[in-house]
């Protein structure tokens, strides 16, 4: 895994550190792990999960737009190219496991937390340039990554576990390889767009996301309540 406490990322995770425990110890989380999750609850997570991975294409397909450069736009289509072309497909066929077909999920209905999380990055990515707009994909992704990570070491039940193999998906080499990737970009963009001069801004973001991904945990039990 790469490592979370240095450059831009360190700063971001030690200035909001309540609310990024928060979200990487939530219940959701915990009973992930210990495979207590309520199944019911995890089929409502995948199919919101599913309109969020929706919205994040449309982030990615705006940065294009934002950038100056070739090779910034080639690193959007690239991932771009893995989110509608693996990632998606992986997801969808994921899902048929647990018995929720793609068109049961296109017409499903988005969450009010989807909904919010969704509009937010839309709104901040299109106002800002394209270090506003990594910042905000960034809890997400290291998020993601160091829960996987965390899950995987101190997993003792994994036959028993029915959420293993998302556990296995985000503590995965792979995985880690694209969070490594991620913070990369992150630190050139932080160097090319003058982080320091506006860092109140862009943790004031990345704070409200890491809420926002808070919130989604609870996606599932709130539909379901």
């Amino acid at each position: 895994m790469a490592s979370l406490d240095q450059g831009l990322i360190g700063r971001f995770r030690s200035d909001c550190k309540t609310e990024w425990q928060q979200f990487i110890n939530h219940r959701f989380v915990h009973e992930l792990a210990c495979g207590s999750l309520d199944p019911k609850e995890f089929k409502v997570f995948l199919v919101q999960d599913y309109f969020y991975l929706l919205e994040y294409c449309r982030v990615e397909a705006l940065a294009i737009y934002k950038s100056d450069n070739f090779e910034d736009m080639n690193y959007f289509v690239t991932l771009i190219h893995g989110l509608l072309k693996v990632e998606l497909p992986l997801h969808v066929s994921y899902c048929k496991k647990w018995g929720i077909e793609l068109n049961a999920m296109d017409a499903s209905s988005k969450s009010l937390p989807l909904i919010a999380y969704g509009q937010y990055l839309l709104n901040k990515a299109m106002q800002g340039d394209l270090l506003d707009l990594i910042v905000l994909l960034m809890p997400c992704l290291v998020g993601y990554g160091e829960i996987g990570f965390r899950l995987a070491e101190n997993n003792s039940a994994k036959q028993e576990n029915p959420y293993q193999s998302w556990i296995d998906l985000y503590a995965s080499d792979e995985y880690s390889r694209f969070v490594k990737d991620g913070l990369n970009y992150l630190e050139k963009l932080a160097q090319k767009y003058g982080a320091e001069a506006r860092y109140p801004l862009l943790l004031s973001q990345f704070r409200m996301v890491v809420k926002l991904e808070i919130s989604f945990w609870d996606v599932g039990r709130s539909v379901l309540l």
